[in-house]
Order: structure tokens, then sequence, then C-alpha cells
């Protein structure tokens, strides 16, 4: 799957939003990267830092689950700041399955500056703080 394909209505935001938490959740490095600009990039606050698609290539494939995942992310605020580009807000919780079932492993925000490249909705930077 490349990038979701969409008009440039703020739904496809919302589903570029998705489409990462599935390939993220699914270790679908590839798919993953199509989600972002040429010259993206994803940042975990303190953490790490990925910039371009080789980058986030490398950094996404080695964020291998230690097992079942599943990132949900809501209360997404989307703001259009021009005719194809957009920020938007999210929270995140992410449960993790373990012997003693699901449970949440963090929590987080992500800030996010998206631009419509004539096909897709794709993220030009994804800045995620986590909440501990």
């Amino acid at each position: 799957m490349t990038a979701v394909r969409s008009d440039i209505s703020t739904e496809g935001i919302h589903a570029t939003i998705a489409a990462y938490a599935r390939h993220l959740d699914a270790h679908q490095p590839d798919e993953l990267v199509a989600l972002f600009c040429p010259d993206g990039v994803s940042e975990i606050v303190g953490m790490a830092r990925f910039v371009g698609r080789d980058e986030l290539r490398a950094g996404y494939g080695g964020m291998t689950p230690a097992g079942p995942q599943l990132h949900l992310v809501g209360n997404t605020v989307v703001e259009r700041t021009g005719p194809d580009t957009a920020r938007a807000n999210s929270d995140l919780a992410l449960f993790s399955r373990s012997e003693d079932g699901w449970g949440v492993s963090l929590t987080g925000h992500y800030a996010d500056v998206l631009h419509h490249d004539g096909e897709a909705w794709r993220f030009h930077e994804r800045v995620l703080t986590l909440q501990m």
C-alpha cells in the first residue's frame, strides 16, 4: 500500500493519521515511510529524529514491536494553514499485550505538519511528545 489517496479535504488528513498507526502496529516501514514527504521529519522528543525517507526507513525498520500493540490516536484537531497545507494535533494511547492481557504502555501527543502533494496528504513533520 502506498500513501493514502485522498482529496484535499481534512478527511484525507484523518485517513493519513490512521494509516500511520496501522502501519506502525503491523511493522510495515515501507508503507509508513510512503506517508511522509521526501524531506519529511519524524521525531520522538528526546529520543530519536529521522529526516528524509532513507533515515525514516532505517529508523522505523528498527522499531520492531516486542509483541502485539495498538496505537489509538484520537482527539485530532486539524487546522488548514493553506490550500495544500495543514496542522494536526492528536492524543496517543499505546496499548501492548502481555501474558496478563492488554494494557496502556504509554501516552503522548502528536503535533503534525502535513502537505497535500496533489495525490495525498503526507507528513512533512510528525513530532511525538511522550507523557509518561
